[in-house]
């Protein structure tokens, strides 16, 4: 798209994290031998391999209040727009709040479990992403049980259900087995 490759033009990467194995499905820049490595390092790395004009910073940190030394207002004016793909609520309200108040468009996108979330904000023009509040799940999917477990009733409900598989389900086939045994020898 030609963004961060002329003049000043430069692209700020920020995570704190390092790449792990689980990353690898759904972080399309990694691969297995990355792991264990910064994820804003080796992004940049990567995205320098993809287009050599293209200007990267990578910064090792998290984007929030704690860090605000350095995402300070010299920081956010700087910017032309935002780019965020985060998998924490707490940092996606953060990253929005600046963009509303230091007007800056927003490209909003990420995911929590098995849910995903795309968004534009243009501040003062579209909802932003703290206006938006999803309503409260009734249920837990099985998916997230199995594979994104994200919140102490995830575990417990998890619990739960190898229980049953294990002593329950088990224990009633055979009991229902003997009834239907006893039945046909009536």
């Amino acid at each position: 798209m030609g963004a961060s490759t002329s003049g000043n033009g430069k692209a700020y990467v920020t995570d704190d994290d390092n790449i792990e194995i689980s990353n690898l499905n759904r972080q399309f820049l990694f691969r297995k031998q990355h792991v264990g490595q910064n994820k804003s390092e080796t992004a940049c790395k990567v995205g320098r391999k993809m287009n050599p004009d293209c200007h990267f910073e990578s910064l090792k940190l998290r984007v929030g209040p704690e860090n605000e030394e350095f995402f300070n207002d010299n920081f956010w004016t700087g910017l032309n727009f935002v780019v965020n793909a985060v998998d924490n609520v707490k940092a996606r309200q953060y990253v929005d709040q600046q963009c509303v108040w230091y007007e800056k468009p927003l490209f909003e996108s990420g995911t929590l479990g098995t849910k995903c979330h795309s968004q534009i904000i243009i501040p003062h023009h579209t909802l932003s992403y703290t206006d938006i509040v999803d309503p409260p799940e009734e249920s837990i999917p099985l998916c997230t049980l199995k594979n994104f477990p994200y919140q102490i009733e995830h575990t417990i409900q998890w619990a739960r259900d190898y229980f049953e598989g294990i002593f329950t389900e088990p224990s009633s086939e055979l009991q229902k087995f003997y009834n239907e045994h006893n039945q046909a020898l009536a």
